[in-house]
């Protein structure tokens, strides 16, 4: 597969992602001299192995995992003479469960804030609102009670 840029690949993986369930992270990017990104690895949200900390001797609760070293990727390099991005590798395989079809929008590869959204956030920063205060407003104006 060939896509017009890098933007325009991730646009389709993360689609392709929503369909099938799981979460994509753009894992690791490469670019030239010019800033042009020459090679680009999406991989599943629980991609590797969580890391060990000294401090992690009991922990008060436990939680399910969220790193399995999982290996479903999708690899593009940018081919100079067609100035294209085409597909090198796609692993499809995932080694953990997927989520199920009705959370799917909720995982974090497919959470979209709205441009009004956006300015709100940015005018209860301006306005020194706490999170918490600004996460009420915009409950209050969600529900009809604002």
């Amino acid at each position: 597969m060939e896509f017009n840029s890098e933007e325009d690949a991730y646009k389709f993986y993360n689609k392709y992602t929503f369909k099938m369930d799981f979460s994509v992270r753009k894992d690791y990017l490469n670019k030239d001299k010019d800033g042009v990104t020459t090679f680009r690895r999406y991989s599943c949200c629980k991609e590797g192995v969580k890391r060990k900390y000294e401090g992690d001797v009991m922990p008060k609760r436990t939680q399910a995992p969220t790193k399995t070293g999982c290996g479903a990727k999708m690899i593009i390099v940018l081919f100079r003479g067609t100035m294209q991005c085409r597909v090198h590798d796609l692993v499809l395989e995932h080694n953990h469960e997927l989520h199920i079809a009705q959370c799917s929008h909720m995982l974090t590869s497919q959470r979209k804030v709205s441009e009004a959204q956006g300015l709100q956030t940015e005018i209860s920063e301006d306005a020194w609102f706490s999170l918490k205060q600004s996460h009420e407003l915009m409950e209050k104006e969600a529900c009809g009670m604002g």
